[in-house]
């Protein structure tokens, strides 16, 4: 059997959609206040419209260029961490402030934590943006969502003395939308911590079982990964960027194949790892990068086939899924979608 493909999350917002974007515009210039000035300006009706209309675009691609599980492609989410602030209670996203994160990679203007986290409705809207999506699409649709120590890592926390008690709170809101997806038939439910390659020492110490909480209650019959890659660049072609260290998976390994999750997504392409590390997952499934997300050259079939045959010297074929290492937002679309088709035959002549 052919190995399965996956996405990790975003896509570039096709042209129809007009809302802010963190990527079309260099994250560190990007600033929250943008799109709430922009949701005031247009009718919930019409900006749904015009993310439907994006969404069946970003959707019809992913299956036409044959991958197995697809996203809708964040389409709808001015970045992959500010959307859920927006709908939670505490955290002020009109006065945003200026702040260096990533250990020192990134500065840019952050939400900031002013309040207690708590849900500011009932409604399950992570299970009703899925669904949306999953009407649109023949084949499985993934939802992805930030964990807490991402959340934490890209926010400004002025309220909490303990920031253990943050996360603990986080955990609560981010377990009631997983909970949703599940009861709304969600099979593929994607918690995004990449921050836990920034942070291991915390992530050892609560993140990776935080992590775990947040799927608490799910039942059988749902794939639940952790996405942990190593950073995004500010632009396409960036040379030079500080990304995570790629030696952080071996501290982590062993903790998060002894965790909850089912499939653990690792960065391969912009940054190869010492393959021994796959040894090291005895139990999880590893969603394996094998395109660079942020370099404007395609790679080609056979260099993505041989590095997936190395891979697969480490662990068994049934449990390696082939991904991008992370959203594909900054690729322009016609390099996106060849960069895919190659990863995807690639992954269809293995094993």
């Amino acid at each position: 059997m052919p190995l399965l493909t996956t996405v990790i999350g975003s896509y570039p917002k096709p042209d129809n959609l007009k809302t802010p974007d963190w990527f079309k515009m260099s994250n560190d210039l990007y600033v929250p206040t943008m799109y709430s000035e922009f949701c005031r300006s247009v009718s919930t009706d019409e900006l749904e419209n015009e993310v439907k209309l994006a969404m069946e675009k970003v959707i019809g691609e992913q299956i036409e260029d044959g991958i197995d599980i697809i996203t809708d492609g964040e389409v709808r989410r001015e970045n992959y961490v500010f959307h859920i602030c927006r709908h939670l209670q505490g955290f002020n996203m009109d006065d945003p402030i200026l702040k260096t994160y990533r250990n020192g990679a990134l500065t840019a203007r952050l939400p900031r934590i002013t309040g207690k986290i708590d849900s500011k409705t009932d409604v399950n809207w992570a299970a009703e943006e899925w669904k949306s999506a999953q009407d649109m699409s023949r084949v499985p649709v993934k939802y992805t969502i930030p964990g807490p120590m991402t959340v934490i890592g890209s926010t400004h926390n002025e309220y909490y003395a303990d920031v253990k008690e943050l996360s603990s709170d986080l955990v609560k809101v981010i377990n009631k939308q997983i909970i949703g997806l599940f009861k709304a038939g969600c099979r593929q439910i994607q918690l995004d911590e990449p921050v836990m390659v920034r942070n291991p020492d915390i992530a050892m110490d609560y993140g990776i079982d935080h992590a775990s909480r947040c799927f608490e209650g799910v039942g059988l019959g749902v794939t639940k990964t952790v996405h942990l890659c190593c950073g995004y660049p500010l632009y396409l072609d960036q040379e030079g960027y500080e990304k995570a260290d790629r030696k952080i998976y071996f501290q982590l390994a062993e903790k998060l194949d002894n965790s909850c999750f089912d499939a653990i997504s690792l960065e391969d392409a912009h940054q190869h790892n010492d393959l021994s590390l796959l040894q090291l997952f005895k139990k999880s499934t590893i969603v394996f990068g094998a395109i660079k997300i942020a370099d404007s050259r395609i790679e080609t079939t056979e260099e993505i086939r041989d590095r997936l045959l190395e891979a697969l010297r480490h662990i068994s074929a049934d449990r390696l899924i082939i991904a991008p290492d992370c959203g594909l937002g900054l690729l322009p679309n016609h390099v996106l979608r060849q960069k895919v088709r190659n990863m995807v035959s690639a992954a269809k002549s293995l094993p």
